[in-house]
């Protein structure tokens, strides 16, 4: 109770706190990176002291990084209280965006001070729910020495920011452990949570225990990975599109919650779910809950309405477009037919050619750049479940060939219209018969395509 009312007031105090990238002061020892001062104290205190591990689930975010909750596990002995973060990484990685496009993300992690940790998911407004978790000393001490050795396997960073209290102005510190080790982040199958959920297996494993999940399993109930991910973008509707886009049918595969359990335990709220509901199998075949106490340490925190980003919905916008397509087909089609009664050109059949064409160019042109980033993702790529998108067949690059073919004309224009035409027929076909899940906002792109396809 008393550590609970202690992170209590430190997170009351952190609207106060003056900014961490303004005080960060880094200290190194020029070997590991951790002054001998910190890796006394810590040394001290594992030797002499019982330890306590919870597991901690942040809620949903705002940023995109952090729009599916987040983990880490909390340990504390003596006069130390760390959460040991596997989410670390930074922005400032050179070429991250492509990296980050071609699976290349390495990730880190790091030991943070709780106040700390608070501070930096209440700046995005999460809620962090801690579950202490039931382990026995041997167990406790098992995952607490992995996360060390994990700590100090390539060495790490020591940072002390400085921090103002707003009621005695006295000067207070906090630390972050950043470690050099690094591992390759996948989405669906190593991340934050799996790494949290992993250490406190492999440590029930290697105590001679078992961790297992009881009757809330409903062993006949089945979801998709898909369908998961869309529980935390609903209210993130163009990041929900840009995924569905680049996921191919690997995660439309059905699956029973019982071996979603088992493996690929990878959203946060979910691991937590789970977690609160398992239990430990002993030595002696007798069963103890995996979590002994649930609390907030933000209960103070209100988060805010989330709303979109951006106002308008991709299904609001390619509705819109695909009306514009329509009205430009039926003027441009009425022109044609004024034109052919009188025997002669137009100005009116010019003038919505003339829109027409800018309309299909500036259209054959997106779904080009588009079909040539899912190229790149399904043929060089090494996230999971992206190696293969039925989307190349409506997101082609071969769209761009309909740029000249309206240009020529004559037969090319003919074959170019078939392509089209049969590609957005092929794209619908796909998801009738179940191949890969594709987003609604997709249909009025498809109606776009055939509308404009059919003019000639």
């Amino acid at each position: 109770m008393t550590r609970k009312i202690l992170t209590i007031i430190i997170a009351l105090l952190l609207p106060a706190v003056v900014s961490v990238a303004q005080n960060a002061e880094s200290t190194t020892d020029g070997t590991t990176g951790a002054t001998a001062q910190h890796r006394e104290a810590i040394s001290a205190d594992e030797a002499n002291d019982t330890t306590v591990v919870s597991f901690l689930t942040c809620s949903p975010g705002d940023q995109i990084h952090r729009l599916y909750g987040h983990t880490a596990l909390r340990l504390q002995y003596g006069q130390e209280d760390w959460a040991v973060n596997f989410g670390w990484f930074s922005f400032n990685t050179p070429n991250f965006v492509m990296k980050f496009i071609l699976g290349l993300t390495d990730y880190s992690m790091a030991y943070q001070t709780m106040p700390i940790f608070i501070m930096d998911l209440m700046r995005d407004d999460m809620g962090i729910t801690e579950q202490v978790l039931n382990l026995t000393p041997e167990e406790a001490d098992y995952v607490k020495k992995a996360m060390r050795n994990v700590l100090e396997s390539e060495g790490y960073e020591t940072h002390d920011y400085a921090f103002s209290n707003p009621t005695t102005g006295v000067p207070k510190k906090e630390t972050v452990l950043g470690a050099h080790w690094t591992y390759r982040y996948n989405f669906l199958y190593d991340n934050c949570t799996t790494r949290a959920v992993d250490a406190i297996k492999e440590a029930v494993k290697a105590c001679g225990e078992e961790l297992v999940y009881p009757s809330i399993v409903e062993h006949g109930k089945t979801t998709t990975q898909r369908t998961m991910i869309h529980e935390f973008t609903t209210k993130s509707p163009w990041y929900e599109f840009g995924q569905d886009l680049l996921l191919g049918p690997e995660v439309d595969e059905t699956h029973t919650i019982k071996a979603l359990v088992d493996s690929v335990n990878f959203l946060p709220t979910y691991a937590e779910n789970f977690f609160e509901n398992a239990k430990i199998k002993g030595k002696d075949g007798s069963v103890r809950p995996l979590v002994s106490k649930t609390q907030s340490l933000t209960p103070f925190l209100v988060p805010q309405e989330r709303h979109p980003a951006v106002p308008f919905t991709p299904m609001i916008l390619f509705g819109a477009l695909c009306g514009v397509a329509i009205i430009i087909t039926m003027f441009e089609r009425k022109a044609n037919l004024a034109a052919q009664r009188i025997g002669a050109p137009t100005a009116s059949q010019r003038a919505w050619r003339i829109w027409g064409n800018a309309f299909d160019f500036t259209m054959w042109t997106l779904l080009g750049i588009v079909g040539i980033l899912l190229v790149i993702m399904v043929g060089w790529s090494e996230h999971p479940a992206v190696g293969t998108n039925w989307l190349l067949l409506i997101f082609n690059p071969l769209f761009f060939l309909g740029i000249p073919a309206r240009l020529v004309g004559g037969k090319f224009e003919s074959i170019f219209v078939w392509f089209a035409t049969i590609m957005a027929i092929a794209t619908m076909l796909v998801d009738i018969c179940g191949l890969q899940d594709l987003p609604y906002a997709l249909i009025p792109i498809v109606i776009t395509v055939t509308t404009r396809a059919k003019l000639k």
